[in-house]
C-alpha cells in the first residue's frame, strides 16, 4: 500500500483522501498535517473547526504546500489568524490545481468567541473557478470546542450547513465529533474523530491522531484513518515539526492506494512556541529600575494604572526560577524605586532561589545604597562600573517633628490616643522626639542592622568588621568596595559580554526572554491563587493612586469586592492578602478585616506583609489563617487615635478670618477645626478612642490566640520588626510572597506537581477611576462617614516636604502609624 493524502484535518479526512474526487468535494481544500477537530487550535483551524481560532493568543501566518506526484495534484494555502476585539479571527485563501479536476480558489473567513474552556466558532467559505457551477458555491461551517479539564478536549463540527447544490456539485452536510486526551501531560496528545455525511452515519470514517513532543522544539505526528464498511480507504500519515520561537517548519507524508501526498507547512507567529534550546540555555538582562517603575503620569490620570510593578517583578522572579530554558540573569541595578527593607529582603531571597535552582546571577551596579547592595549581595558575582555611586554607609532613620513650625503658624492640635508609642502628637506638636519614639525606632534599627550584617557576611564571606569599614568611607568608590571584598570587579559596559561568557560559557544571551512567555498549549484553565493587594493608605472607596505617584490608596470597596470575587470563584483555591500599608481609616480597616475573615470561612487565606504592615494594615491582615512577614517588615503599631487641628490662631489671629458657631448641643461642634477641644470634648474623644482600641486588641487576642493583657503590652502603638513580631506572636512565620503562596497551596490541598496560576484582584487604578464607587459594595460602605474638609493646601504642602503622611493631617479616627519610618 502506498502512502497518500496526509490524513487531513481529521474532520475532513474522508474528503481529503485520494479516493475522493476534488470536483465532487470542493470544500476539501488543502490537506493538513495530522490533527483533529478537538486538537486544532492554530490558524489552520479555519479549515477544520473554526472554534479552534479562539485559542490563538497572538497573530499567526501559515503557508502550506501540497503535492501528489501520482495524480499531479497541487495545493497551496495561506492561513492568517489573530485576536480581534477579544475574538479569534481567521482568514485564508487556498488554491487547488489538478489535471483531472477544475482548478479553484477557496476563500474563508471565520470568528470564534468564548473562554479557554469553551469556544464557539463559525466560518464562511467562497469558491472562485472557471467552472461556473463551482464559482457559484459558498458554504458555512459551525464548530464547538470544549476543554473542561487539562486532559480532555471535545469537539463537534457541522460543515456545509447550507448543503449547497450547483450543477454537478451536491454538497451534503458533514458532521464531525472529535475527542482529544492527554493521558500524561501536554507532550503527548491522542485524538479520535468520527466524520460522516448526513444520513450516512455508519458509512463514516474514523481517524486516530497521535502527536508527541520528543524534545522541546521537535514534534512528531501520526494519523490513521479508516472506515467500517467497504469503499472507505485506509490512509496513513506521518509528520515532523521543528519549532523555533516564532518560526516552525513541518513536513508530512501520507498516502493510500491512490498515491503519495507530500505537505510542507511554514509557520510565522507572534506567540512564542517551545523551541529548540541552544546549548547552555539562555541568559537575560533584568533592569530592576525599569521593572519597578510605575505607570506614566498621563496613564495614571486616565485611570490606566495596572498591576503593582513590584508584585509583577516578584512573579517574574518566581517563574524564572522554575524555567528550564533560563541559565542565568544579569541584574542591572540603578536604584530600587518603592523598595524599602522588607521588599529588599524579599528580592534578596528571590535571587537566592534563582541560584538554588541552578541559575547563575550577576549583579552590575550603576548605583546602589545599603538596601540595593543587600539585594546584590545574593548574586554569584557583583561588578560595578568605574563611576558607580555607592552610598553604602550604614542604616539611619530620621525622626521629623514640625511642632515648632505649627506653633509659629498658630496651629494647635487636638489628639486622643492610646499608648505611649502612638506618638501622633509628637510629630505634630513636639519640637523633638520623645524617648518612647526613639526607643522603638532604635530597636528596629538594631534588629535590621544585625540582619543586614548577617546576610552580607553569609553571601560575601566577609566579617561585619569589613562592612563597617565600607560604611566608614561614607561614599565608597568602586575600587574601595572591591579592595574590601564587596565587589568581584570593576568593568566597562563593553566588557559585560565577556564577563557573562566567563560565568556561562555556552549560554545564549536574549533580550526578549520572559518566563512562561511560550504559547499556552494547556487545555482547560489552571486553578488559581488570588492575590488581593492592600497597598498604601487605607481609606474608603476604590483603591487608587495619584497621577504623580506621591500616594497610593488601598480602598475598602475595592479590597472587599476583590475578596468576594475570589471567594465566589470556583477556580480560585486560596487567597493571599498582600499588605504593604501603614494603616489609615479605622472603619475601612475593620471592613477589610471582616472581609478577610469571611473569605477565610470558605477558602484558605494567607497574609503576606511587605515593607510595612502597621496599625490598620496589620488589622486587615490578622483576619487571615496564617501571617507571613519578612524579617525587616515594619509590623504592629496596634492602636488608634483621633487627630484634628485648631486653626483659629492661624486663620483668625494671623489672617483675619472670623468664625461664629451656633450650636444646639453641648458637643455638637467638637469636630470643628476652628478651636481647640474643651475638657469635656477631650474626654468624649478619648472615650471613643479607648473603645476603638479595646475592640482592636480584643480582635487581635482572639485571632492570634493571645491573652488580651499580653496583646495590650505589645500593642500601645509600638512598631516591631517582623522578626520581633514573630517572637511575640503577632506573626506566624518569616517569609515573603512566594512562601505565602506555598502555604496557600498547602492549606488548599493542591499537589506540589499541579501548576497553579497567580492572579491579582483589586489593583489600584488611576485618579479618575477612583471618583466612583464599586457596584455591589457601595451599600455596605455607605456607613463610612464623610471626612471633614481637607486642610488648606499650604499646610499640606508643608507637611509633605517634611516627610509627613498627608492622611495624618486629615481629621478623623485613625488606625495608622503616626509617623513614616524610612530607614536608609
Amino acid at each position: 500500500m502506498r502512502l497518500l493524502a496526509l490524513l487531513l484535518l481529521p474532520s475532513l479526512a474522508v474528503a481529503q483522501t485520494g479516493a475522493i474526487d476534488r470536483a465532487q468535494q470542493p470544500s476539501r481544500g488543502v490537506t493538513l498535517p495530522p490533527t483533529g477537530a478537538a486538537l486544532v487550535d492554530e490558524a489552520t483551524a479555519l479549515s477544520l473547526n473554526p472554534a479552534g481560532l479562539g485559542y490563538v493568543g497572538g497573530s499567526q501566518l501559515f503557508y502550506l504546500h501540497e503535492r501528489n506526484l501520482v495524480q499531479d495534484g497541487v495545493g497551496d494555502g495561506v492561513f492568517l489568524a489573530s485576536r480581534f476585539l477579544g475574538l479569534g479571527a481567521g482568514l485564508s485563501m487556498e488554491w487547488v490545481r489538478g489535471r483531472a479536476q477544475p482548478d479553484y480558489r477557496k476563500t474563508s473567513l471565520g470568528l470564534s468567541l468564548g473562554s479557554r474552556t469553551l469556544q464557539l466558532g463559525g466560518a464562511w467559505h467562497a469558491f472562485s473557478s472557471d467552472d461556473g457551477d463551482l464559482d457559484d458555491l459558498d458554504t458555512f461551517d459551525l464548530g464547538l470546542t470544549a476543554r473542561p479539564a487539562r486532559a480532555l478536549s471535545l469537539a463537534a463540527v457541522v460543515k456545509d450547513i447550507n448543503a449547497p447544490h450547483e450543477g454537478p456539485y451536491d454538497l451534503k452536510r458533514q458532521y464531525n465529533f472529535g475527542l482529544g486526551v492527554r493521558p500524561l501531560d501536554e507532550r503527548y496528545t491522542l485524538g479520535v474523530d468520527w466524520l460522516f455525511s448526513e444520513g450516512a452515519f455508519r458509512h463514516g470514517q474514523a481517524t486516530y491522531t497521535l502527536n508527541a513532543e520528543v524534545i522541546p522544539g521537535l514534534r512528531l505526528g501520526a494519523g490513521v484513518s479508516h472506515g467500517f464498511v467497504s469503499g472507505v480507504p485506509l490512509t496513513l500519515q506521518l509528520a515532523a515539526t521543528v519549532d523555533t520561537s516564532g518560526l516552525g517548519l513541518t513536513y508530512a507524508v501520507g498516502g493510500t492506494h491512490d498515491g503519495t501526498d507530500h505537505v510542507v507547512a511554514l509557520r510565522l507567529s507572534t506567540e512564542s512556541y517551545r523551541a529548540l534550546r541552544p546549548p547552555g540555555g539562555v541568559v537575560t538582562l533584568l533592569d530592576l529600575n525599569d521593572e519597578l517603575a510605575g505607570t506614566s503620569p498621563l496613564f495614571a490620570v486616565l485611570g490606566a494604572s495596572g498591576t503593582d510593578p513590584y508584585l509583577k517583578l516578584t512573579r517574574w522572579l518566581e517563574l524564572a526560577a522554575k524555567d528550564e530554558r533560563l541559565s542565568g540573569v544579569v541584574l542591572k541595578m540603578e536604584g530600587l524605586p518603592g523598595v524599602s527593607w522588607g521588599k529588599a529582603e524579599e528580592l534578596r531571597q528571590a535571587v537566592l532561589r534563582l541560584r538554588a535552582s541552578g541559575k547563575k546571577v550577576m549583579a552590575v551596579l550603576l548605583s546602589a545604597d545599603d538596601a540595593g547592595y543587600f539585594v546584590a549581595s545574593a548574586a554569584d558575582r557583583i561588578y560595578a562600573v568605574p563611576e558607580s555611586m555607592l552610598p553604602i554607609n550604614g542604616l539611619a532613620a530620621h525622626l521629623n517633628t514640625i511642632g515648632g513650625t505649627f506653633q509659629k503658624l498658630g496651629v494647635q492640635w487636638d489628639v486622643a490616643r492610646v499608648g505611649k508609642y502612638k506618638s501622633a502628637t509628637e510629630q505634630l506638636a513636639n519640637t523633638e522626639p520623645s524617648e518612647p519614639w526613639k526607643e522603638q525606632v532604635n530597636a528596629y534599627l538594631d534588629t535590621q542592622t544585625a540582619w543586614y550584617e548577617k546576610g552580607v557576611a553569609e553571601s560575601r564571606k566577609q566579617p561585619p568588621e569589613r562592612l563597617h569599614q565600607l560604611w566608614a568611607t561614607g561614599l565608597a568608590t568602586a575600587k574601595q568596595a572591591q579592595e574590601l571584598g564587596f565587589l568581584d570587579g570593576i568593568i566597562l559596559p563593553t566588557e559585560l559580554d565577556k564577563k557573562v561568557r566567563e560565568l556561562l560559557p555556552d549560554a545564549h544571551f536574549s533580550t526578549t526572554y520572559a518566563p512562561r512567555d511560550e504559547r499556552e498549549g494547556r487545555w482547560g484553565r489552571r486553578r488559581r491563587i488570588a492575590v488581593v493587594p492592600v497597598i498604601g493608605t487605607i481609606a474608603g472607596g476604590r483603591s487608587r493612586e495619584d497621577p504623580l505617584g506621591f500616594s497610593q490608596i488601598a480602598g475598602a470597596e475595592t479590597v472587599v469586592r476583590a475578596l468576594e470575587r475570589a471567594q465566589s470563584d470556583p477556580g480560585v483555591v486560596a487567597i493571599v492578602v498582600r499588605v504593604d500599608s501603614g494603616g489609615g481609616d479605622v472603619l475601612a480597616s475593620h471592613l477589610m478585616y471582616q472581609a478577610v475573615m469571611d473569605a477565610a470561612k470558605h477558602k484558605p487565606v494567607i497574609a503576606s506583609m511587605g515593607d510595612v504592615a502597621g496599625s490598620g494594615g496589620y488589622y486587615a491582615a490578622m483576619g487571615a489563617q496564617e501571617i507571613f512577614a519578612l524579617a525587616p517588615t515594619i509590623t504592629g503599631s496596634i492602636g488608634v487615635y483621633y487627630v484634628k487641628p485648631a486653626l483659629e490662631g492661624l486663620l483668625g489671629e494671623k489672617l483675619g478670618v472670623s468664625q461664629v458657631s451656633l450650636t444646639r448641643g453641648p458637643l455638637s461642634d467638637m469636630f470643628d477645626t476652628w478651636r481647640p477641644w474643651t475638657p469635656e470634648e477631650q474626654k468624649a474623644a478619648q472615650a471613643w478612642v479607648d473603645a476603638s482600641y479595646d475592640i482592636f486588641i480584643t480582635e487581635v487576642a482572639a485571632r492570634r490566640k493571645l491573652d488580651k493583657a499580653k496583646v495590650d503590652e505589645i500593642a500601645r502603638g509600638r512598631v516591631w520588626s517582623g522578626q520581633d513580631a514573630q517572637a511575640r506572636g503577632l506573626v506566624d512565620k518569616l517569609g515573603g510572597l512566594p512562601e505565602a503562596l506555598d502555604a496557600a497551596r498547602t492549606r488548599a490541598g493542591v499537589p506540589r506537581d499541579e501548576e497553579l496560576d497567580v492572579v491579582i484582584l483589586g489593583e489600584a487604578r488611576g485618579f479618575f477611576s477612583g471618583l466612583g464607587g464599586e457596584p455591589g459594595v457601595r451599600a455596605v460602605l455607605s456607613l463610612l462617614p464623610e471626612p471633614p474638609p481637607s486642610l488648606p493646601e499650604p499646610l499640606r504642602a508643608l507637611a509633605r516636604s517634611a516627610g509627613l503622611n498627608l492622611e495624618l493631617l486629615q481629621p478623623g479616627m485613625k488606625a495608622m502609624m503616626p509617623f513614616t519610618l524610612t530607614v536608609q
